[in-house]
């Protein structure tokens, strides 16, 4: 009895020092995110925005400009989801903005949409369809069902995470300066 009184309190610490370490490195994260959020660049937007459509490419987006701007809007992209389940998708408006003192800030703005396969059958829940239609209350509604979406649903915000992955594609160097901030303050 006495040695488990004994291992309780390394056992505490153990915890205690797993726990820790996980949320500095989430610290850590999101401290970095949260700076690269406010990052302006040096170098001009026209050498910028190549490198902008290139990640979303690789992210497997299509787009369209308005023209003699810095805007760029993606098409839906199917995020997931099946017959049964919600569909999903999103799509992103990136705008690259010139500031007054010369330097350029990048902005991404994402928005989710969750659609629902809904299907509405002709039974009737009250029971007032005959026996011979199976319960259903119109005769000629055997075997007919119809089926829809739901209303979708969206949510928009902006998306930290992708401007995180301009930053450290178009200013590694601050990146990787930022990187090292984050560690010295969340070892």
């Amino acid at each position: 009895m006495r040695q488990l009184f004994r291992a309780a309190p390394l056992w505490a610490l153990t915890v205690s020092a797993v726990l820790f370490t996980g949320c500095a490195g989430h610290q850590r994260d999101n401290y970095v995110r949260d700076r690269a959020a406010t990052a302006a660049y040096e170098q001009p937007l026209a050498q910028m925005w190549p490198e902008v459509k290139s990640i979303m490419d690789a992210r497997g987006y299509s787009w369209r400009e308005l023209p003699n701007q810095y805007v760029l809007e993606t098409e839906w992209l199917d995020s997931g989801g099946g017959t049964l389940g919600p569909t999903s998708s999103t799509r992103y408006l990136i705008e690259g903005l010139t500031m007054a003192d010369g330097r350029v800030v990048l902005r991404a703005l994402r928005t989710d949409r969750v659609q629902q396969a809904v299907g509405v059958s002709y039974a009737t829940d009250k029971g007032t369809g005959s026996p011979a239609t199976g319960g259903l209350a119109d005769p000629n509604g055997v075997g007919r069902s119809a089926s829809g979406l739901a209303p979708e649903q969206k949510a928009s915000y902006r998306d930290l995470d992708l401007e995180l992955e301009f930053f450290r594609k178009l200013n590694p160097k601050g990146a990787t300066a930022l990187e090292a901030e984050a560690s010295a303050k969340y070892p």
